[in-house]
């Protein structure tokens, strides 16, 4: 009888136990899901310390003298202890060859501690593109790639997975600008790959285009300017129906329309329904644009929340409604449009009218309908007589020349690493945004270099209110050289670097590398 008694306690602890491990285990398998799902979302993370190596994808740029867009690759190493980084630097193969044009070179970087090393792809290889294939022993590495050249500079991180699809939001073939699509295929099987164009007038699909064989552990390039030309906006997606690729994108203009600049990366392997951009300008001269990429065959519909820096604008905005047709694009024009090609009529509209004179914000994209696209942030910027270019700045940066192009990013994350150079005569900006509605991020920046991470005074740590952003002048906090910035965080949060040529035409943008990003919370927006 006691027996008996005792047994119905032990019988529901033991159904008790099955539950919670049952509940348990379902709530694994959904953090599991979210965490697959933000790396499938985002082109450039880093595989993290619990990973025994890193891979890493730098397509996009040029080896030969004269050419415009010099191609080097950085290593940027957190760890106390050296790495070593195995570069296999590809030639460009002929469009339509069959086979590649010259088997890889093979070159190893010692990486010390806490330190970076580059190499310049022109010294392994001299071809009209290359592309490195950048393979480190450790998962806490992260790789970037620089192109530099007559009209500007970028720099941003190298693409650290592969995908069947890659989309582009923005792009033009007019008269006075180069773009560039390069398909990077450095597996054992050959790819092939056609292109759309989303144009002002409907979707192109050039016959050339339809079935481009990417052979075996080589690198192709497509130049869009030939074969879908003077268009005054391209949006474009790059489908590999056999096999898988890297695709990325060259774009420069050459100062003919009132453009100067240079912009390179990777595209995005997948279309999301939430994109975050962690900066915009907050001075003069600078015309800022967000190009919304719908790829598939329904019309996405999208809120855009815009909250500005200055104190008195309020917390933000009241959001607004975006219709993105099918396979077409769409621009929100932030203060003046500038000399960027955009979308004509209807397709661009005026965003943010209600912003304060020269306040910097952020932006925050959330499509409702369920339909997801690409969002890039371009940022164009002219000084007299002639310098011009296209990327993104930071409010902090002054007197600014050039162009570039970054995707938004979908994911947050509670470290970051981003590589900077102030040795190059480059102004630093970074950027870090919380995207929490209620709670604060207490953030520590540290500088890499010399085999030491020192933790920048100003910022040791520095605390975020909830759906704020801190903007921070780097190269007037730290000294000069090559060095890396790792932002540790209390909470997740976003990351971003600007670059500026203290001379001459040059910007760049780029998202730092996550670790163990994690979706975004449409809550919070």
């Amino acid at each position: 009888m006691n027996g008996e008694v005792l047994r119905w306690p032990l019988i529901i602890v033991a159904l008790a136990t099955v539950i919670g491990l049952a509940v348990a285990d379902r709530s694994d398998r959904q953090q599991q899901a979210a965490s697959a799902r933000s790396l499938r979302e985002v082109v450039s993370a880093a595989a993290g310390p619990d990973a025994r190596a890193g891979v890493w994808y730098c397509s996009e740029g040029t080896s030969s003298p004269g050419e415009f867009a010099d191609h080097s690759v950085v290593v940027s190493n957190p760890t106390p202890v050296a790495v070593t980084a195995a570069v296999s630097v590809f030639p460009s193969t002929p469009l339509g060859s069959v086979s590649p044009a010259a088997p890889p070179e093979m070159r190893r970087l010692i990486v010390p501690g806490r330190s970076q090393a580059a190499l310049r792809l022109a010294e392994v290889v001299e071809s009209q593109y290359t592309a490195a294939l950048v393979e480190v022993d450790s998962g806490s590495a992260v790789v970037e790639q620089r192109v530099q050249g007559p009209t500007g500079i970028d720099a941003v991180p190298c693409a650290s997975r592969s995908s069947k699809v890659w989309h582009f939001a923005a792009g033009s073939t007019r008269r006075d600008s180069r773009l560039v699509f390069t398909l990077f295929n450095p597996f054992p099987d050959r790819a092939v790959v056609k292109l759309a164009f989303s144009t002002d007038e409907g979707v192109r699909e050039p016959r050339e285009l339809r079935g481009v064989l990417v052979p075996a552990r080589s690198l192709v390039v497509v130049n869009a300017t030939d074969l879908a030309p003077r268009f005054s906006s391209v949006a474009t997606t790059v489908e590999a129906q056999a096999g898988r690729i890297v695709a990325g994108r060259l774009m420069a203009f050459d100062g003919t329309e009132g453009l100067e600049g240079l912009t390179a990366g990777p595209g995005m392997p997948e279309a999301a329904t939430q994109w975050v951009f962690p900066s915009g300008p907050g001075h003069e001269g600078v015309a800022e644009h967000i190009v919304l990429y719908n790829p598939s065959e329904r019309a996405a519909t999208a809120d855009i929340s815009i909250r500005a820096d200055a104190s008195d604008a309020g917390d933000s905005q009241v959001p607004f409604e975006v219709s993105v047709p099918p396979r077409r694009q769409v621009a929100l024009t932030f203060g003046s449009q500038g000399a960027y090609p955009l979308p004509a009529a209807p397709f661009s509209r005026r965003a943010a009218d209600s912003l304060p004179e020269g306040s910097g914000f952020w932006a925050a994209i959330q499509v409702y309908n369920g339909v997801p696209i690409v969002a890039e942030r371009v940022t164009a910027a002219s000084t007299p007589p002639a310098s011009a270019g296209v990327a993104v700045v930071a409010s902090t940066l002054m007197s600014p020349a050039g162009v570039a192009v970054v995707a938004g990013t979908p994911v947050a994350a509670g470290r970051h690493l981003i590589s900077a150079n102030k040795a190059g005569g480059e102004q630093v900006a970074l950027v870090v945004v919380n995207p929490s509605a209620d709670s604060i991020a207490r953030v520590v920046v540290s500088r890499l270099a010399d085999g030491a991470a020192s933790p920048i005074a100003e910022l040791d740590p520095r605390e975020v209110a909830p759906r704020s952003r801190l903007v921070v002048p780097i190269d007037r906090l730290v000294d000069g050289g090559v060095y890396a910035l790792q932002v540790e965080a209390s909470l997740p949060v976003l990351v971003f670097r600007s670059l500026l040529a203290q001379s001459g035409t040059g910007m760049s943008s780029a998202n730092a590398v996550p670790f163990d990003p994690v979706p975004l919370d449409p809550a919070a927006f």
